[in-house]
């Protein structure tokens, strides 16, 4: 997999930012662990100094966002107004105080006690939420002062790009282009980042999902795609954009028992406006369950749509199992 194609500023900055969030996130974590079992009273002791772990680190992130834009630019015009990290610091990506955000580690460990946990497993539930909203804000800090330093050197379009390890939400945007005044799409914990778009070759797997995924080891391709069979079933020819779709949903992907055997199948894709219902809909038992209409303005298939796993486990060889594949809508 090669990284080499977009420019150097840009692959610098990425390993900048995880390096300084990624920092933060464990000062964060490391603080969280003189929690006491009387919540409010050891989080008064604690939040001083981890809420100073968090404001440095929204201004160095936002320093270095502001800086990566003219950087990547090469010899950008003089900016049309100038900004500083520290105008950042204090408010988190939904415009709420950063503060608010590291109390509700507290709130959802007391939530965790009142559904009958232990004080300790109510910590850790608390310190896994605390590390998670962190890293988002701070990514969230960056992405928005890359954004205020893209206006200010006239960026128009920018590219999303991949910040290794990556999900499978995150891998299927890869190369997405936005405008400048679009928000970036982004799931909690998300770490990608923006590319000035006139600056990405396309060429990049940070920037080309299927390079991206092309590029990683069979166990890593099964860990980015759901499962063991999602992983064959993209070797196979399957989309990727499929396979993850169909777990964007939660319970999306159910279990079921149908002549005593155990399938796997989602509903996903399986709407009129979906790719699958009009590759199902070829074959003459499916065709003959018909639609529904569930709840919504949308008619479904009343067959279920077969997950890889199972289509592999009924399969008589491989070649019926990329028969299946197609019938169900995974290749495209």
């Amino acid at each position: 997999m090669s990284l080499q194609t977009l420019p150097e500023a840009a692959s610098r900055y990425a390993v900048e930012q995880r390096y300084e969030i990624g920092a933060a996130v464990h000062a964060v974590s490391r603080l969280w662990r003189g929690m006491r079992d009387d919540f409010d009273a050891s989080y008064a002791r604690v939040e001083p100094a981890l809420l100073a772990v968090l404001f440095t680190a929204q201004e160095r992130v936002a320093d270095g966002a502001l800086a990566y834009v003219p950087d990547v630019l090469g010899d950008p015009p003089a900016p049309l107004y100038e900004s500083a990290g520290s105008r950042f610091v204090g408010v988190a990506g939904d415009g709420l105080p950063v503060a608010s955000m590291a109390y509700g580690a507290v709130v959802q460990a007391k939530a965790a006690v009142a559904q009958g946990l232990d004080v300790a497993e109510a910590l850790a539930r608390g310190g896994r939420h605390l590390t998670l909203t962190a890293g988002t804000m701070l990514s969230d800090t960056g992405r928005a002062a890359e954004k205020v330093s893209g206006g200010a050197h006239r960026v128009r379009k920018w590219t999303r790009m991949l910040n290794p390890p990556s999900c499978g939400r995150c891998v299927i945007l890869a190369g997405k282009t936005s405008w400048q005044s679009e928000a970036f799409d982004r799931h909690p914990g998300c770490d990608c980042r923006n590319v000035p778009a006139s600056e990405d070759t396309g060429e990049d797997a940070r920037t080309d999902p299927k390079a991206y995924l092309d590029g990683l080891s069979e166990d890593e391709q099964e860990r980015v795609l759901g499962s063991k069979a999602n992983g064959q079933a993209f070797r196979d020819g399957a989309d990727m954009n499929q396979l993850i779709n169909a777990y964007r949903r939660k319970g999306a992907v159910r279990a079921a028992q149908i002549n005593g055997q155990g399938i796997k199948y989602t509903r996903e894709g399986t709407t009129r406006r979906g790719h699958a219902y009009w590759q199902m809909s070829q074959a003459q038992y499916i065709r003959e369950q018909s639609v529904f209409r569930d709840g919504t303005k949308y008619y479904r298939l009343k067959a279920p749509r077969l997950m890889p796993e199972t289509i592999y486990k009924t399969a008589k060889d491989p070649a019926d199992a990329k028969r299946l594949l197609k019938l169900y809508g995974w290749i495209v």
